[in-house]
């Protein structure tokens, strides 16, 4: 998809940042326009979506997939503005979409929306008890959450090379290091599914909304389908596709020629043939 962002190149230094806090934030990733498109579409889905067998069961909206909902959703998972940057986190051309999930998270004093986790399922794939990366996550924040305790994303920079959890000191609500992302509407973070994190309380007088894209290597299962809908791979781009679980040969996850993975000549134009052997 082609977004009305001018593309910035992927730098070394949000490579480093990455690297080593396991977290980047990119600023006005999603034009005011773009947000404001997206809020109305989910203002006008959002009964539909609540009584949708897919939502979890917690307070306020949380519901995976939201691909398949709307094509407003569709173009945010090949998104230039943040696209490239987690296909060269990855390092490579052999990947999917994980996952595309909505958040609301309205006031509550009471309660958090999620506790602290790292991400990526069972077994957690790791080497002498650090976590290896095998996905990372988009989040596109839709409102402004730039004082403590909105609920936006806390994260423990970093923690994606720790041995084991975080440290709690005891009665702390939070892991030592954890700090609260403060951000505006617009904003995206992308993060390793190693890396821990939580929803800050809500004690605002907003809802937090906010979408995610998970994208990892296609050796693994996707969280949230199996299949997606032919109407819907007929309407992507041919990287789209791919993202979406087509493929042109029998082995095309696990040994991929060039007809799986058009994503590969994209790659090697952008970022010349450094991927992962």
């Amino acid at each position: 998809m082609i977004s009305e962002l001018t593309v910035t190149p992927v730098t070394d230094e949000q490579i480093q940042h990455f690297d080593d806090f396991g977290y980047l934030v990119v600023e006005d990733a999603l034009p005011e326009q773009k947000v404001a498109e997206l809020l109305s579409v989910i203002g006008r889905l959002k009964d539909e979506l609540a009584a949708s067998q897919h939502r979890k069961d917690v307070f306020g909206l949380d519901i995976r997939p939201i691909v398949t909902e709307d094509d407003l959703f569709l173009d945010l998972m090949e998104w230039e503005a943040t696209f490239p940057l987690a296909v060269r986190l990855l390092q490579h051309f052999n990947l999917q979409l994980t996952t595309s999930h909505l958040i609301m998270v309205p006031p509550n004093p009471d309660q958090r929306n999620i506790g602290w986790h790292s991400d990526g399922g069972s077994p957690r794939i790791g080497v002498n008890g650090v976590r290896a990366m095998t996905s990372l996550k988009v989040g596109y924040f839709l409102t402004d959450l730039l004082e403590s305790n909105m609920g936006s994303l806390m994260v423990v920079p970093g923690s994606h090379r720790l041995q084991g959890d975080p440290v709690f000191l005891e009665g702390a609500r939070d892991p030592v290091g954890a700090v609260e992302l403060k951000i505006k509407a617009g904003t995206a973070v992308i993060f390793q599914q190693g890396v821990w994190h939580a929803g800050a309380p809500n004690y605002s007088d907003q809802t937090r909304v906010v979408l995610y894209y998970g994208y990892g290597y296609r050796l693994y299962r996707p969280i949230d389908y199996d299949t997606m809908p032919e109407s819907l791979l007929e309407r992507c781009s041919p990287i789209g596709r791919q993202l979406l679980g087509h493929k042109a040969t029998h082995l095309g996850y696990y040994i991929p020629t060039d007809a799986d993975c058009p994503l590969k000549a994209w790659y090697r134009d952008r970022f010349g043939e450094t991927w992962r052997r």
